[in-house]
């Protein structure tokens, strides 16, 4: 009995030890069917292994939950991996066509550092359709907050200014608040209203001018125009509309009838040879600010429609400068290249599918108009399909072969007499390299075109913020309108054009 009592007691003084791994810790699933439940950790003379989730002894030395770390390590990966792939650059030549003028020289010298460093691709992104898609896609969208503004047109229809209160935070939007020192009539007389309501317009005018008055009055003016069924909700559009915002611009984003939410209010939609209604916003803005200069930009048909309208005005252009980016000159040649291959069909069948979707809640305002038929609208597949039932029919052409022809951009740009920057992607599966008028280019003095390897339509997935930041080709247009006011504002710098023909040789 004794010698059993002092074992019982010697047992109690010494820990057991045993040759099997002791289990230390297991994850709340335990085990199933068996198996080694995930994260389970056993200690072996000392040292430690795990299952499948090791970094749990890990992370509870750091005193982290294990997902934490699991999520760091995912997202340390995939930093690296985008860096890596980001960082994969293909660089190529930019070619630039243009006269030996004094005034190409001077603009040309000013984007020389742009233009000398080419372009850089991000190499996985070189294919034009990959990065024509992808951009649309995953390019970063910015936060920016218009005031609207209905500008009434001269035939009784109405287009849209989006004016950019704030972009991506850069104003507080509380400071244009009404402090209600300076009531208006709607205030002072309501609300609420029953039998009727005062112009309430006065409030968004009042909010325009606070805007405004924020501004010098000759601060360059830009006129923004976006693409096909575009508008002011366009990323590239919003990321050029940042830089020159930055620059000291006063922006505007000009919707075409019926685009971006805008409202329909006559029969008549836009067209790709229409240039009434950029007419009037450049007229009105003009008389806004006298003062200042003003210039445009456009993208993909907002390109033709601003290149076509600079044509018509000739000399009388009340544009300082302007720049055209992924201009399908020759519309009848894009169609042709729309019209073939499978992706040519997904992006016309895209772009068709958005009219139809700005044109349906319109759809009943055109009926009775000669040779309009609403079924054919519903039934357009393709843009082509589109222009055939409803764009070539409101605008009188006999055939969308006509439209094309008389529409493209190729027909006026050889009158264009301010300066012009066109930039275009040799590989742009929409814009097609081939449709681009050189010739014409090369004769006129006051255009400079410049012309990318890659880019596909829109996409420009080269320079510091590619891949998914600003479009390569913002940077070198900003530089070109900066070295247009350069001109403008010293007396000394004034350029004649030269009267040689004398095509700048591609870089």
């Amino acid at each position: 009995g004794a010698r059993r009592r002092m074992r019982a007691r010697a047992a109690r003084a010494t820990p057991v030890t045993s040759s099997r791994p002791r289990r230390r810790a297991t994850t709340a699933r335990g085990r199933r069917g068996g198996t080694m439940a995930r994260g389970t950790t056993w200690t072996r003379g000392g040292a430690t292994t795990t299952g499948r989730r090791g970094a749990a002894t890990t992370t509870a030395a750091l005193g982290l939950p294990g997902g934490a770390i699991a999520g760091m390590a995912v997202a340390a990966t995939a930093c690296a991996a985008w860096c890596a792939l980001g960082s994969a650059r293909e660089t190529s030549e930019v070619r630039v066509t243009a006269r030996r003028t004094k005034r190409n020289a001077y603009v040309l010298d000013k984007c020389g550092a742009i233009l000398e460093r080419g372009y850089d691709a991000v190499a996985w992104l070189k294919n034009r359709h990959a990065s024509t898609i992808l951009s649309s896609l995953l390019r970063r969208d910015l936060n920016v907050a218009y005031q609207r503004e209905v500008l009434a047109m001269p035939d009784g229809g109405h287009a849209t200014l989006d004016w950019p209160m704030s972009v991506d935070g850069d104003a507080d939007l509380s400071e244009y608040e009404d402090s209600g020192e300076e009531a208006c009539e709607i205030e002072r007389r309501g609300p609420p209203f029953v039998r009727r309501v005062f112009d309430q317009s006065a409030l968004v005018r009042r909010r325009l001018a606070v805007h405004h008055a924020r501004i010098a009055a000759d601060a360059p003016v830009l006129v923004l125009m976006s693409g096909i069924a575009g508008g002011s909700h366009d990323k590239y559009l919003k990321h050029f509309l940042k830089r020159a915002r930055a620059r000291g611009f006063r922006c505007v984003a000009f919707n075409c009838r019926g685009t971006s939410e805008s409202p329909l209010t006559t029969p008549q939609f836009y067209s790709a040879s229409y240039t009434g209604d950029i007419r009037h916003v450049v007229n009105t803005l003009r008389e806004r600010y006298p003062d200042a200069p003003l210039f445009a930009i456009g993208w993909s048909l907002g390109a033709n429609i601003l290149t076509n309208f600079l044509g018509e005005e000739g000399e009388n252009a009340k544009v300082t400068g302007a720049a055209a980016l992924c201009n399908p000159f020759d519309l009848n040649a894009c169609d042709t290249a729309l019209e073939s291959g499978f992706f040519g069909k997904v992006y016309s069948q895209a772009m068709a599918k958005n009219m139809r979707k700005l044109f349906a809640p319109h759809e009943n305002l055109f009926a009775g108009l000669p040779k309009y038929n609403p079924e054919l609208v519903k039934a357009a597949k393709t843009v082509r399909d589109f222009d055939e039932a409803i764009t070539r029919v409101t605008f009188g052409f006999p055939s969308v072969d006509a439209y094309y022809e008389y529409s493209g951009s190729k027909n006026k740009i050889g009158d264009v007499r301010v300066p012009l920057m066109t930039v275009q992607a040799r590989d742009d599966p929409i814009a097609i390299a081939d449709s681009i008028p050189r010739a014409i280019i090369e004769e006129n003095p006051n255009v400079i075109l410049l012309e990318t390897e890659s880019g596909g339509h829109l996409g420009w997935e080269a320079g510091p913020e590619a891949p998914f930041g600003a479009p390569w080709p913002d940077a070198v247009v900003m530089q070109f309108f900066e070295a247009l006011l350069e001109l403008k504002k010293s007396p000394n710098a004034k350029v004649e054009t030269d009267t040689k023909v004398d095509p700048v040789p591609a870089r």
